[in-house]
């Protein structure tokens, strides 16, 4: 009796499912072949189904409609003797259907209550870390204070900056720090010598506390915005850990570098700089951007306007003619999200506007939706993009 019960429970599941329209290919042919097995088996089948659809039951179930089922149950089965065990295993059979269904549509009636209920999507958490010569890691927050550690440098943090001051003119030793910026961080370091550079979200940043030497060179993960302070005996270049240095004496520009980038794109807002490639170097001029494939070593020189491509720091996203796989990789740098297209073709969709960062994820779609030509669905943090 024990194991017909449980049986019973199982097809009650599977009828359930039925019913409620999410029966998979498994559950149909097990379905089908205890419908097989006998006249009884479809008659309960056809009695549930056919109320179902006439109306006359109610689904979801309450509680109170549970209850009086479990209580018809428990009268029934009293009688079971004196009634006949086929009669009595009927009904116990037609009620676990019942409660089978009700649990079922429940469920289904649970989760569109639990995709209402779900967080929206938000910008990541997170602090930037200053990681020191000795290895320490410190993470970094609005935070008026002096972090110590490093000889000869006075080092501070205040609102979304780390500065530092020479304490002593002539270091014997180059010592180098590394401001590291997580997803939907930004970060400004001032360096020794002046410099200022906002590093944007997923970026590192690793540089000497004080420049000695006839160089001034820093290295560079992601994007960065950097205003050089000029200093003609000592050249200042950028390494991109991509086989490109940019080579400045005092300027203003824009790197973005990123490691799953396939380009590296150089952006000249005042002053000059020389970008050194594998095979070439060349020389860009103001309102000019030089973009490096790393695939094949190739670049192109286009003119620009420069202030669109350091909007950033400044908590705008700007984009011209751009496709739509490159926006949502920015996008996906400030919002916990995984990105899914319905088609190769839609990657290419273009799209040109002005995007306010600090904005709801929500209006950024919508933004999307009507200017780019696109469909997005979003379920948890996964969202998927397609054709209108």
């Amino acid at each position: 009796m024990k194991e017909d019960l449980i049986d019973t429970f199982k097809i009650s599941r599977l009828v359930a499912a039925d019913i409620a329209g999410c029966l998979d290919d498994t559950g149909r042919r097990e379905l089908d072949a205890w419908l097989r097995e006998s006249d009884e088996n479809q008659a309960v089948y056809r009695e549930i189904r056919g109320d179902f659809e006439k109306g006359k039951r109610q689904w979801p179930y309450s509680e109170r409609q549970v209850e009086q089922q479990l209580a018809m149950f428990h009268r029934y089965r009293r009688k079971k003797i004196s009634r006949g065990i086929g009669v009595w295993w009927r009904y116990a059979a037609v009620l676990v259907l019942l409660l089978g269904i009700a649990g079922v549509i429940r469920w289904q009636a649970g989760s569109r209550e639990r995709e209402k209920e779900l967080v929206p999507i938000q910008m990541a958490q997170g602090n930037a870390v200053l990681v020191l010569s000795t290895g320490e890691r410190i993470a970094l927050d609005d935070t008026l204070r002096s972090v110590r550690g490093e000889a000869s440098v006075d080092i501070r943090v205040a609102d979304q900056k780390v500065s530092y001051r020479k304490e002593n003119e002539s270091a014997l030793e180059q010592v180098y720090n590394t401001l590291v910026v997580p997803r939907a961080g930004e970060f400004k370091v001032e360096l020794a010598d002046g410099t200022n550079v906002w590093l944007n979200a997923q970026s590192e940043l690793r540089y000497p506390v004080q420049f000695c030497g006839k160089q001034r060179v820093v290295y560079l993960k992601g994007e960065g915005y950097f205003e050089v302070a000029s200093d003609r005996e000592k050249p200042f270049i950028v390494k991109t850990f991509s086989d490109v240095d940019i080579r400045v004496l005092g300027t203003k520009f824009n790197v973005s570098s990123y490691e799953n980038d396939a380009y590296v794109t150089t952006t000249l807002a005042e002053g000059s700089v020389e970008v050194i490639m594998p095979e070439e170097s060349v020389k860009i001029s103001p309102d000019e951007q030089l973009v490096f494939n790393k695939n094949d070593n190739s670049f192109r020189l286009r003119e620009v306007d420069a202030s669109i491509y350091s909007a950033w720091k400044d908590g705008l996203f700007i984009f011209e003619d751009q496709r739509l796989e490159q926006i949502m990789e920015q996008l996906k740098r400030w919002y916990e999200m995984d990105v899914f297209y319905s088609g190769e073709e839609v990657k290419n969709y273009q799209f040109s506007g002005d995007l306010k960062k600090y904005d709801g994820f929500e209006k950024i779609v919508k933004m999307l939706e009507e200017v780019a030509g696109v469909k997005i669905d979003i379920k948890g943090k996964c969202v998927t993009i397609g054709a209108k």
